[in-house]
């Protein structure tokens, strides 16, 4: 890696890790819907790899969430976003397998909607969730 990269490298990190968790859960999101597009896209054109290696994109960032749900401070919130959560995982992998896109199509108003309601959360509520940060320090990016 060089320095140019190194540099675009740790700037990304400090980016992300001064992030609100609002701000993080917007890009997750706008992430999401860019691999399900992308993975939609690659399907219709006949670029499976391309679809499949989107699909597992989108499908690591809902794993991820799932995963750093908060049941404690989340109740019954969280609850509903892990059923919906699993929902998006296990639709996302049926679509991948039988290379569905209108499946990928159906699922992306879910995602925006989850965006959407991120982005409306006041500045003043932007670091209350119902999330923990991950257990085992795992990053992903939104980026590709």
């Amino acid at each position: 890696m060089g320095a140019a990269a190194s540099y675009k490298s740790a700037y990304r990190s400090a980016e992300i890790e001064t992030l609100s968790q609002r701000d993080l859960l917007v890009r997750l999101f706008q992430g999401a819907e860019r691999f399900l597009n992308q993975a939609m896209m690659g399907m219709q054109n006949r670029q499976l790899e391309a679809a499949s290696t989107n699909c597992q994109k989108a499908r690591a960032i809902f794993v991820e969430l799932l995963a750093t749900l908060n049941y404690e401070k989340g109740g019954e919130i969280a609850t509903q976003l892990r059923d919906l959560y699993s929902f998006l995982i296990a639709q996302i992998t049926e679509a991948n397998l039988r290379k569905e896109p209108e499946r990928i199509g159906r699922l992306l108003p879910i995602v925006a909607t989850l965006r959407e309601g991120w982005e409306q959360v006041p500045d003043n509520e932007a670091n209350t969730s119902a999330m923990t940060t991950s257990s085992d320090g795992a990053r992903f990016s939104t980026t590709g």
